[in-house]
């Protein structure tokens, strides 16, 4: 089994939810379909088996379910750990849609 690797950046602070379903995960020109195991408003965990480096900077297109259909999600962020997938925390961006998964992320705990 493969060890995490520990950052400083990974301080779980925030209330995690499971999550059923895919994002799109893109990095240097590359796009990858990948499970999300859990989501928070600040971060999310993909099972992926793509070799991102901790640092690497990825933007993350999440669909979530809303009244009315799915909402996506284009969420910036950088790897912070790497475990059987990646930990993702999210930085600020040009186009920010954390307030929709931080409510998103309420309402399912």
């Amino acid at each position: 089994m493969q060890q995490p690797d520990l950052d400083p950046k990974n301080r779980r602070e925030f209330r995690r939810t499971a999550f059923s379903g895919k994002a799109y995960l893109t990095y240097d020109g590359q796009c990858r379909c990948e499970d999300v195991v859990d989501v928070s408003a600040e971060g999310l965990f993909l099972r992926t088996a793509a070799s991102l480096t901790i640092g690497k900077a990825v933007k993350v297109f999440l669909p979530l379910p809303v009244e009315d259909g799915f909402r996506l999600c284009l969420l910036k962020g950088e790897v912070v750990r790497r475990a059987e997938g990646v930990g993702i925390a999210f930085v600020q961006g040009e186009v920010d849609t954390r307030g929709l998964l931080q409510r998103y992320v309420e309402g399912a705990c």
